[in-house]
């Protein structure tokens, strides 16, 4: 179940971060700067989408940078489609585009332990997301679809109590 950490290069420092506090937390992830491929490939836009279809969760990192980004959005796009469990981590002050709002944001150190935990509890209980794409099966992707949007749920709601 890798995580996929979205982020424009400026925020790389944030993108390491928190790539490295959920490999702590014996999550396997999905960062484009930690992989020879995506450095010398003639098609990042494979690379990219298919290191999506290969993860479960998206995790984008936002800033008032984010905003002239290209692939940020095509990366959450990319996991809403695919039925991905998706959340951001806000960086700064800057204020979170409307459509992300669907999603959980995520502010702080204790915000990605929340995650963590919730990612760990998808683990438990056997709800994560299969790594593939959707397969044209629509109950197995309405499947999916539940099980992500209680994910995204229960983590909006465990942001929200702050325990």
């Amino acid at each position: 179940m890798p995580v996929f950490i979205s982020y424009r290069h400026v925020d790389r420092v944030h993108a390491m971060t928190i790539n490295t506090r959920l490999i702590q937390a014996g999550i396997k992830t999905y960062l484009d700067v930690l992989d020879p491929e995506s450095q010398t490939t003639e098609d990042i836009t494979e690379v990219i989408t298919r290191n999506i279809s290969e993860s479960t969760h998206l995790m984008a990192i936002v800033s008032e940078r984010t905003a002239q980004s290209w692939w940020v959005p095509f990366e959450i796009g990319e996991a809403t489609i695919s039925n991905r469990r998706i959340c951001s981590f806000k960086t700064g002050p800057t204020e979170l585009p409307l459509y992300l709002d669907k999603w959980p944001k995520l502010t702080s150190a204790k915000d990605v332990d929340f995650f963590i935990e919730a990612y760990k509890t998808e683990v438990m209980l056997k709800r994560s997301a299969s790594l593939e794409s959707i397969t044209g099966n629509a109950s197995i992707s309405n499947y999916r679809k539940i099980n992500a949007d209680r994910f995204h749920a229960d983590l909006k709601s465990r942001i929200r109590r702050g325990t």
